[in-house]
């Protein structure tokens, strides 16, 4: 009896043990430096492709808002169009304002890429291309800052928008509507000043990504 106990206590102990072997086997390892560097340059090359994506829609919904605001007040007279929501001027205004909200998400995801690329930069591992690195990870950093001149500029143009919008609801005058688009006009310029300036940087950070990851194949 005494015998049969104690070879289930040691079966038991045995299957214990290759349990916990299996569980252990089972855990994900940790990423190499080289290999989260390339899953960093990955996320980046893909965001960035996602961001002028987004600044395009931007663009185009601000080169047609001007020219939908003229064609659609003189239809309907006397009324704020941003806030008729079946207006062609407020489907514009809404796909934008989704556009933008995209760009700012896929933004926080470079802002997380540039601290990996800072930390393993600073590693200064042997495998790895530090150089290169540093490069991609000063890109994202004026990125950081284009898209903070950005986010200032898209919040003045829009406060900008509604009241222009409001102020011109009842505005029939074709030179007081002339001076009035003339003003609002300087917004428009200065977006796509900065959209162009954003555009340029972001090709720079997605061929320096593009290199990075020829570099670890």
């Amino acid at each position: 009896m005494r015998h049969t106990l104690w070879g289930k206590i040691v079966f038991l102990g045995m299957a214990f043990t290759l349990l916990l072997a299996g569980l252990s086997a089972c855990e994900p390892k940790p990423l190499t430096d080289k290999a989260q560097l390339k899953n960093t340059a990955t996320t980046v090359y893909r965001t960035i492709r996602e961001q002028r994506n987004e600044i395009t829609t931007i663009t185009n919904s601000l080169e047609k808002s001007q020219s939908l605001y003229v064609t659609e007040h003189k239809q309907k007279p006397n009324e704020n169009l941003l806030k008729n929501k079946q207006s062609d001027v407020y489907q514009n205004f809404t796909t934008r304002t989704d556009a933008v909200a995209k760009l700012t998400a896929a933004y926080k995801k470079l802002t997380t890429a540039e601290d990996t690329l800072n930390t393993l930069a600073k590693s200064k591992a042997p495998n790895l291309p530090t150089e290169k690195i540093q490069d991609l990870g000063q890109s994202l950093k004026i990125i950081s800052l284009d898209h903070t001149t950005f986010s200032q500029f898209m919040d003045e143009f829009t406060k900008a928008e509604q009241s222009f919008y409001a102020d011109t609801a009842d505005m029939n005058d074709e030179k007081d509507l002339d001076t009035a688009n003339g003003r609002f006009s300087q917004y428009y310029g200065a977006l796509f000043q900065q959209m162009e300036i954003m555009q340029a940087n972001l090709t720079t950070a997605s061929q320096q990504s593009k290199e990075l990851l020829a570099e670890l194949k």
